[in-house]
């Protein structure tokens, strides 16, 4: 999902669409009495679903479209008659006051309350916490059922201003053969996505695991092409959650559930004194509302089963608080309605029956043209408590062969579909394809494609990545590269890369091959081999870490201090052993020719500098076991983590060189032990930390020691580096290290009022290692390559971490200035000299939620 209106956002940055076919108005509901505020008052324009609620000083804010004429403002809240505000030019442009008058009806009842009074809807409130365990899905041994998910997007503001735009032209222009297309309000709206998708979910308890099933799946996007990826993101379970836990995660972010065990800290409740039917339940209807307006939290409807239904969640609508701090989104709504499943003991188990999402994307500056994401699901053919092996729930989506084959065949959806499509839904796909053909939309959809993947795709292959294209070091002084990938349209179980590169300054040719067999895909088992003789340098060589394209390509940059030439031929065998437990073992046979001066085993000679060779064969193993990610594979048959929940990640990995086998000249042991985890705390925020450890017992070779990753990009942050220390500063055979961020998530700072008013979010954060370095390894000669023209300096020399003084750098930041931006300022608090960087500004991008 988060994906998803990344890749919309992107879209939309690309078309660059600034129209402007509404209008702002402004305004503050107050008592036609005491002329105090009314906080979350409704307010909408008469006729339409265009509305917000009041903020907690009664100040609203609502977008009308033009023209105003005619149209009709309307303000109500409980307790107070409705009041209308005709609307016109001269009006909407200055702050309006509409003030509510105490309804006569509400008058007439007078309720005199004792300090003992207590809210009639918190009993309701208590039953419902009281019965979570029975009505719970997920108290159920296994459940599993059949899911229909339709997910529409497109574009509105189609104004005159807009249909300006060339790219904007052209799509119109393919439209003219098909009915107009109108949103709910009758304006001209643009399709850029549709899918369906249907699939089986199938859930076990302890350990808990769920999977998804696809079995059939059509989508038309103008935007990126990557339909396999899409399919596993467009599925029920990646935005079905559960809302008797006390948290849910929606578009990247932690929700507070209405029925919450601390419901009566985040939400106010009203219940209506008059029962409803819903489905054929008698149900309490009890509004309720965020305490706090920048609480991440819903105002709506809860629909409770009476006491016949054990207080059962039968239905709900909610739309996402205005004081929200949240990027590009105008407003969330969710519509989710349950039905019971009754169990052989003759208790129920309230399944997901209905699910509607409707994510308006356009928070991002006031011409913008504004997007709708719309989703919906239908549930049918529930099973329960009949589980299926364990090794079934292996992988979190599976995807059947014949998935994408034949997707536009009529009659299967016809047979298959929960609800017919209406007619207008029905050319949605064909308006799509036709818009797809057009030059601009492709070269507009191309664009987006190399952004995200850093690859231009040609068909079968493509070319890249862009970031590795160019780099300058102090080894080749300018280098060049050209790398090619495979994809899916050239074989669904082969994928091959390789790339070529030239250095200036050292006039050599470096390259690289790979090839990979998915010899099971469900359980993600591969085999894969793997050569290459390229630059490479000491301190990347062992460092731990999942870093992004253009920090991996930054390691080419700079002073390379201890650069190396590696020839290195491996084979591995990765596969899931488990869910979340994924296990690989790695040959390696590799020559490394040290490029700076370099002896194994005691002082230079007449401090004449030698480089000696190394020549190994190494075994490696990893474990790794983390049952909160969830992956996706992308077109090239790679994976990638698209979703985390609070549960840690361990790994554990054991490297072992043999002397004397095929030639090798040393011998090597490491282990290594890794936890991370993405920790949620509410209203408090969310840690992610990586606490790591390792030990290297045997006497290694100086270029297999450890060092801490530094960052040797100036002024760019990397979450994964000591973004104080060089890279090669610091060298080690037992460390242990913390890398923690905490991001307050917008409260701190929204106590501030122009802080809360910008958006912008508090950030802290700690990073530390502590390491040694013992008297076996210290027995080498090493000094780091000479730059041009340039004499000794120690300052450029690794020194081993001292173990009576940990390596600490502390920092503190502002994320979310102007949506994208990210500031950072970071102090190194020990091992502090005059040369090393103690204090240093870094910036990052990047979209968030």
């Amino acid at each position: 999902m988060t994906r998803y209106i990344s890749v919309v956002l992107l879209i939309l940055i690309s078309i660059n669409a600034y129209c402007q076919s509404s209008i702002k108005v402004t305004g503050q509901i107050i008592d036609q009495q005491t002329n105090e505020t009314i906080p979350y008052a409704s307010v909408y324009i008469e006729g339409t679903t265009i509305g917000t609620l009041s903020d907690m000083d009664g100040n609203f804010s609502v977008n009308v479209p033009l023209p105003v004429n005619k149209k009709v403002l309307i303000a109500s809240f409980m307790g107070y008659s409705t009041q209308k505000k005709k609307l016109n030019e001269k009006n909407v442009r200055k702050k309006m006051t509409i003030k509510l008058k105490t309804s006569a009806k509400q008058l007439d009842e007078v309720v005199i309350r004792t300090k003992k009074w207590e809210n009639p809807a918190w009993a309701i409130m208590r039953a419902v916490q009281k019965n979570k365990s029975t009505n719970d899905r997920e108290k159920l041994k296994a459940y599993e059922y059949e899911s229909y998910t339709r997910t529409n997007i497109w574009v509105g503001n189609v104004n005159e201003n807009f249909k300006k735009k060339k790219v904007v032209q052209d799509v119109l222009k393919s439209f003219e053969s098909f009915e107009k297309v109108e949103d709910e309000n009758g304006q001209p709206i643009i399709p850029i996505f549709a899918s369906e998708v249907l699939s089986n979910t199938f859930y076990i308890k302890n350990p808990d695991a769920k999977t998804e099933q696809i079995i059939k799946s059509r989508i038309r996007s103008v935007g990126p092409d990557d339909d396999e990826m899409i399919t596993q993101v467009l599925g029920s379970s990646f935005v079905d959650f559960n809302l008797y836990d006390n948290n849910f995660l929606f578009i990247g972010k932690s929700f507070i559930s209405p029925i919450t065990s601390e419901w009566r800290n985040f939400y106010d409740y009203t219940l209506d004194p008059k029962k409803v039917d819903v489905n054929g339940i008698t149900c309490h209807k009890i509004a309720f509302e965020p305490r706090r307006e920048e609480d991440l939290a819903f105002a709506g409807n809860l629909y409770i089963a009476d006491s016949a239904n054990h207080f059962a969640l039968v239905k709900i609508d909610g739309t996402l608080g205005q004081g929200a701090n949240i990027n590009f989104i105008d407003s969330v709504f969710i519509d989710q309605s349950y039905t019971p499943i009754v169990q052989e003991d003759g208790s129920s188990a309230w399944m997901p029956l209905h699910q509607n999402f409707v994510v308006s994307v356009g928070k991002i500056g006031e011409k913008w043209a504004k997007v709708k994401i719309k989703i919906k699901i239908r549930n049918k053919d529930f099973v329960v408590n009949e589980p299926k092996s364990r090794s079934f729930y292996e992988q979190p989506v599976l995807v059947a062969t014949d998935a994408y084959l034949d997707g536009n065949n009529e009659e299967f959806w016809d047979d298959h579909r929960h609800e017919k499509l209406s007619s207008t839904d029905a050319q949605v796909f064909s308006m799509i394809d036709s818009a797809e053909e057009t030059p601009r939309v492709k070269r507009l959809a191309a664009i987006g494609d190399i952004l995200i993947s850093g690859h231009k795709k040609v068909g079968p292959v493509e070319f890249g990545p862009w970031p590795f294209i160019y780099a300058g070091n102090s080894v080749e002084k300018h280098r060049f590269q050209i790398g090619l990938r495979t994809n899916n349209e050239f074989s669904n179980k082969f994928s091959f890369s390789g790339f070529g590169a030239y250095g200036i300054k050292d006039k050599k040719w470096k390259y690289g091959v790979t090839a990979r067999a998915i010899l099971n895909r469900e359980k993600w088992s591969i085999i894969g081999i793997q050569h290459f003789n390229d630059l490479s340098r000491v301190s990347v060589n062992q460092a731990n870490f999942n870093s992004k394209p253009i920090f991996l390509a930054s390691l080419r940059w700079g002073d390379m201090r201890y650069p190396y030439m590696e020839q290195n031929t491996n084979i591995w065998y990765e596969s899931d052993v488990m869910r979340g437990l994924n296990v690989q073992a790695k040959f390696t046979k590799r020559i490394i020719d040290p490029l700076f001066p370099y002896k194994m085993d005691g002082e230079f000679v007449d401090n004449k500098p030698v480089y000696d060779r190394l020549n190994g064969s190494e075994f490696f193993f990893k474990l790794t076991y983390g049952l909160g990610y969830k992956y996706i594979a992308t077109r090239t048959h790679n994976r990638k983590k698209i979703a985390q929940d609070n549960r840690p990640r361990i790994t554990i990995d054991y490297t072992i060189g043999i002397p004397d086998l095929f030639g090798s000249n040393y011998k090597f042991q490491q282990i290594r032990v890794g936890l991370d985890q993405k920790a949620r705390l509410g209203k408090l925020g969310t840690s992610t930390y990586t606490l790591s450890g390792g030990y290297i017992p045997t006497k290694t070779p100086f270029p297999l020691l450890a060092m801490p990753f530094g960052n040797n990009v100036p002024i760019l942050y990397n979450q994964f580096a000591f973004n104080m220390m060089n890279l090669g500063e610091f060298v080690a055979d037992k460390w242990t290290s913390l890398q923690l961020i905490h991001r307050f998530e917008g409260n701190l700072l929204n106590r501030i009022p122009f802080v809360k008013r910008m958006g912008w979010r508090a950030v802290g954060m700690c990073n530390v290692v502590y390491g040694d370095l013992s008297e076996k390894n210290r027995n080498q000669s090493v000094l780091p390559q000479l730059l041009e023209g340039e004499s000794y300096d120690p300052a450029r020399e690794a020194k081993p971490l001292d173990p009576s003084m940990p390596y600490v750098e502390l920092g503190t930041g502002v994320e979310n200035v102007f949506k994208v931006l990210r500031v950072y300022t970071i102090w190194r608090t020990t091992y502090r000299t005059p040369t090393a960087d103690n204090f240093a500004v870094y910036l990052a991008l990047g979209i968030s939620f």
